[in-house]
């Protein structure tokens, strides 16, 4: 019979590589940027830095949770070990409901980008741009079947890329003079004045953009080096592609206008291609955003498998999910996540408004990855409470970042229309059952 534990064959360059590029920084500018500049105008780049600041915190528990408990099912697992089965449960929902939209909500990118570059005319099509996309899923869940390793390897020289053009287009866009009569920046509604609630609303969409370096933790139990090497890989990758992404950010907002942002939500990075002029600038942004894409997608797909694993491994999910190949690989849980992700992306193509429906997904996401973060912070500060030596970063710091986190989520739910809150509610509320019901299947080892 195959191990119960996954093979350790990663190391702290490969950890800081995935938990950099899963945060997808081209993906994370071209979706979020628009609406964060939409809610919170030229604030957007500082609550950026606030959530990153308090993100920070909560990669601080992070670290210091997997050097005592490294764990496949990452924060699954701790808030398990911390406060027992059924909140265990309960936060094995709120990974599996955000991960699994997240990776939809990356998927249909991909299959845009993909034809704006070999099939432009069908470029708006929801139906191919949905195809693409699923093709795109099951291409990922392969590489991932290859071997984590190799993964790695190609994440790395997708990363390295996507890094050299975004500093490329940046500075590009802070010598470029602003483009304030620009004929993509200059039309519409005149645009509401940002108040608490637009901010706190950036801060919120901004847990999506710093989204991914978590990938690290649940990866913790394939890493052949030192305890330290997930957390210090996960605080690396969260630092690099925040301080890229808010660079980028001040650099693009120079060039463009808080209204051209607005009103090119759904396509960030080509319209900061358009004012840089069009031709090679847009060909080249729009290959480096697919690559980022695809990045974050492989990279998500492995933080859900590897989690799906876990929670079969304990028993919250199917056992079978919990079983190794010949090759020590999840094959089962892989595969169950390809399959169940590409049926929902193919059933996106019938939606009639794809970008309001991916809109609604990625502000509910935010929310449901905001409270698995809280959670997760927390169990950090119960599990060291009674140490000396770790009240500062295992107890203080997670406090810290647990209470302003959860404080932004309550005011974004308070601010928010009704339709998200009818989603943020409805996905809280229905995690309650399921918890019961699977925090009785859970097996103690």
């Amino acid at each position: 019979m195959a191990t119960r534990h996954l093979p350790r064959v990663l190391h702290y360059f490969d950890i800081s590589v995935l938990a950099s590029a899963s945060m997808g920084p081209a993906y994370s500018l071209a979706s979020t940027m628009g609406p964060m500049v939409a809610a919170a105008g030229f604030g957007s780049p500082i609550a950026l830095v606030a959530l990153s600041a308090v993100m920070l915190c909560i990669a601080v528990s992070f670290s210091y949770l997997s050097r005592v408990a490294p764990n496949a099912g990452s924060s699954y697992s701790w808030i398990r070990m911390a406060f027992g089965d059924r909140t265990g449960a309960y936060g094995a929902w709120l990974l599996l409901l955000s991960n699994f939209f997240a990776t939809m909500a990356i998927a249909v990118p991909a299959g845009i980008y993909t034809l704006a570059l070999v099939a432009p005319k069908f470029e708006n099509d929801p139906v191919w741009a949905a195809a693409v996309g699923a093709v795109w899923i099951l291409a990922s869940s392969l590489l991932l079947y290859v071997g984590v390793r190799p993964t790695a390897l190609v994440t790395f020289l997708a990363l390295g890329f996507e890094l050299v053009v975004l500093v490329a287009t940046a500075i590009a866009a802070a010598f470029h003079p602003h483009v304030a009569a620009h004929p993509h920046a200059a039309h519409g509604t005149p645009l509401p004045g940002v108040g608490v609630a637009g901010f706190v609303t950036a801060m919120t969409l901004a847990v999506w953009m710093s989204d991914g370096w978590e990938v690290s933790a649940s990866t913790s139990e394939e890493i052949d080096d030192s305890a330290t090497a997930a957390g210090r890989g996960g605080i690396a990758g969260l630092i690099v592609s925040t301080v890229v992404l808010v660079l980028c950010m001040v650099a693009y907002l120079h060039l463009g206008t808080i209204r051209g942002f607005t009103d090119h939500q759904a396509d960030t990075l080509a319209y900061v291609g358009e004012l840089l002029g069009g031709g090679w600038w847009r060909t080249i942004i729009v290959v480096t955003v697919l690559l980022s894409t695809l990045s974050t997608l492989w990279t998500t797909i492995l933080y859900l498998s590897r989690s799906v694993f876990a929670m079969g491994r304990d028993g919250v999910l199917p056992r079978v999910l919990g079983e190794l190949d010949r090759r020590d690989e999840p094959l089962w849980s892989l595969g169950v996540v390809a399959v169940l992700v590409t049926v929902c992306e193919l059933v996106t193509g019938f939606s009639k408004s794809a970008a309001d429906q991916l809109e609604i997904v990625l502000n509910a996401s935010s929310v449901f990855l905001g409270l698995l973060f809280v959670l997760s912070a927390a169990a950090a500060v119960r599990r060291f409470w009674g140490e000396r030596a770790a009240r500062l970063g295992g107890v203080a710091v997670p406090l810290v970042g647990a209470a302003a986190l959860l404080g932004v989520l309550v005011g974004t739910i308070a601010f928010e229309d009704r339709t998200l809150q009818l989603y943020a509610w409805g996905g809280v509320v229905l995690g309650i059952p399921f918890a019961f019901w699977r925090g009785r299947k859970l097996r103690r080892d």
